[in-house]
């Protein structure tokens, strides 16, 4: 569906053309909205359940993410394969909508520790592919110039909704039952799906194009990562990013359960967490992202979260405390939604349908769970024998992230100045 970059002749054209570029912004912005305020409601109950389950045990979650990850990506090759490409998003969230329902039929009838498990991993694939997903369609919707000026205001739509999750959580959380907040995530998760139609009925470029599968095998997106110079640069960001993400969480899901006896304290740590991520975020997305992609290019907005970590972790490498892991986490996670992210995705408006869906799936969540669960056994032993995982882990990630984020920028910035 991508369509022509060029704009047309006289004012009242590009105004008409302008107010369209709007509206599927609005669309894609709201969507977002609604979709990362159905995850983040989650959140806090999720990483209660992982203090639960005991910071020298998170490796197996982590295993069991990707296990399920590899499970899931066959299907959804064939659903890209046999299902017209505006059907997919619809089809997709249509089924996890009822996975959300039955866990919450499963929370009503007093799920046992099980079932708090499955839920971890199950949540844990889950915004990865709805996610992904939804960044596929939108780049299906916006080409590249258009994805400069607007992915940072989409960006800080997902922000606002990953604030009002966490805060709906927290006002709640208290009065009514784990189902019933599953129940209500379904639910906007359904109205984003709504949100995203109307983006594929307000893009303009050829429909009967839209309306064919992708086509192509079913693990396309594998060979394609190899293949691409544009994709493997993705894929190797995505594994830096997910290293340090790794370190991170274990550090603090083993100090918070140091430091908070009750599940109540908990859930309000992490809440509070995610909130200042977002408010930072959504700072710097409305201020910040537009205008380092125009102005200084994608290298700097992929170079920026890897220096802020770069300094960060040596800090942590003195003083290992869970202020100052919040604090890291804090930045590492604002500066991913606010640059990083959004970077990554202007990538893939230079790159065809097949790449759009398939490769970016399959970096999204199978080489990103991946390395999550590589990086948890090898964090484990490191701390198993007394040594700093942040050092001995994260540092090299972080050199080799920069490297990474460096050589992609300017391979997109100089391709896209052409």
């Amino acid at each position: 569906m991508k369509h022509s970059t060029s704009m047309p002749d006289g004012p009242k054209g590009l105004r008409t053309v302008l107010q369209h570029e709007w509206l599927r912004t609005s669309y894609a912005a709201l969507a977002f909205f609604l979709l990362l305020s159905s995850y983040t409601m989650l959140r806090p109950v999720r990483d209660d359940m992982a203090v639960r389950f005991g910071a020298d045990r998170l490796h197996w979650l982590f295993t069991g993410t990707f296990l399920c990850t590899l499970a899931v990506i066959p299907l959804f090759g064939a659903v890209v394969h046999h299902v017209r490409r505006n059907a997919i998003l619809p089809v997709c969230y249509g089924f996890l909508i009822m996975n959300l329902l039955g866990f919450c039929a499963a929370f009503r009838a007093e799920g046992n520790a099980w079932t708090a498990a499955a839920f971890f991993i199950w949540l844990s694939v889950f915004n990865l592919f709805v996610v992904s997903l939804f960044w596929s369609n939108v780049s299906d919707a916006f080409n590249a110039q258009e994805a400069q000026r607007r992915y940072g205001m989409i960006a800080a739509g997902g922000t606002v909704g990953a604030m009002a999750g966490p805060a709906m959580t927290a006002l709640v959380a208290r009065y009514v039952s784990t189902s019933t907040l599953l129940a209500t995530s379904a639910g906007l998760l359904f109205l984003a799906t709504l949100c995203m139609i109307a983006l594929r009925k307000a893009s303009p470029g050829d429909n009967v194009t839209s309306l064919r599968p992708v086509g192509g095998s079913i693990v396309a997106g594998v060979p394609l990562t190899l293949k691409m110079p544009e994709l493997r640069g993705i894929a190797l960001l995505v594994i830096c990013l997910t290293t340090v993400s790794t370190v991170l969480y274990v550090e603090i899901i083993s100090l918070a359960g140091q430091h908070y006896a009750s599940s109540g304290e908990r859930k309000t740590f992490f809440a509070s967490v995610d909130l200042v991520v977002n408010l930072l975020a959504f700072g710097l997305q409305l201020a910040g992202t537009r205008f380092v992609v125009r102005h200084a290019g994608l290298v700097l907005a992929l170079s920026i979260a890897p220096v802020l970590m770069l300094a960060g972790l040596v800090v942590l490498g003195v003083w290992p405390t869970l202020i100052g892991f919040a604090a890291v986490q804090v930045l590492h996670r604002a500066s991913e939604y606010a640059f990083g992210k959004p970077g990554r995705e202007m990538i893939y408006t230079t790159i065809g349908p097949e790449g759009r869906f398939k490769a970016k799936n399959f970096i999204d969540t199978t080489v990103y769970r991946a390395n999550d669960a590589a990086s948890a056994w090898l964090i484990n032993l490191v701390r198993g024998v007394g040594w700093s995982a942040v050092l001995l882990v994260g540092l090299p990630a972080v050199l080799v992230w920069l490297v990474a984020a460096f050589r992609t920028g300017i391979s997109f910035d100089r391709r896209t100045d052409k």
